[in-house]
C-alpha cells in the first residue's frame, strides 16, 4: 500500500477524534494482518471503496471504549437496546467521517464510499477481499485503543 494512503487515514483519524471527542489519537506501529489473526474488538464498522481504486476500510473498537466515547459526548442510553443502537450509529459515523476525509485528501484518485456496515461479536471475522494486504493501523487514546484496518488497491 502506498504510504500516502496510510498517512491520509492516520491524519483523518487523528483529526476526527480530536474534533469529536477532544482526544489525541496517537498512532502506533502499523502491521500486516494475516487471515487467521484473532483480535479483542467487539464491534467493527466497515465501508467499501470504489472508483479509481477499490477496497475496504474498517474501524474496530471495544464496548468499553465506545461507552466512554458516548459518555464523553453527553449521550446517555435509556437501556441496552438503545445503547446498542447508539454504539452502532457512532461506529458507522466514525467510519464514514474518517474514510470520507481520507479519500478526499487523496486528490490524485477519485474514490466513492459505500454506506457503513456494522459487525459485532467477540473475535468476529471479516471476509477481506483478496485485492491487497490488510494493513492494521492501531491508535492509543487516553481512554483506550482502536484500530483502522485498510485493504485498498489503487
Amino acid at each position: 500500500m502506498d504510504t500516502s494512503v496510510a498517512k491520509a487515514f492516520i491524519s483523518s483519524a487523528q483529526t476526527t477524534f480530536r474534533d469529536m471527542f477532544g482526544m489525541a489519537a496517537e498512532p502506533q506501529a502499523p502491521s500486516e494482518m494475516t487471515p487467521n489473526d484473532d483480535h479483542g474488538w467487539d464491534i467493527t464498522g466497515l465501508v467499501g471503496l470504489a472508483g479509481q481504486g477499490q477496497g475496504v476500510v474498517a474501524i474496530r473498537l471495544t464496548h468499553d471504549l465506545l461507552g466512554k466515547l458516548l459518555a464523553g459526548s453527553g449521550v446517555v442510553a435509556s437501556g441496552d437496546a438503545e445503547r446498542r443502537e447508539l454504539e452502532g450509529g457512532l461506529v458507522g459515523e466514525l467510519c464514514n467521517i474518517i474514510a470520507g476525509h481520507a479519500t478526499s485528501a487523496l486528490s490524485t484518485v477519485s474514490l466513492e464510499i459505500a454506506p457503513p456496515v456494522i459487525v459485532r461479536g467477540p473475535n468476529h471475522k471479516i471476509g477481506w477481499p483478496a485485492i491487497a494486504p490488510v494493513i492494521r493501523l492501531p491508535f492509543a487514546l487516553p481512554s483506550g485503543t482502536f484500530e483502522l484496518d485498510l485493504c485498498i488497491r489503487l
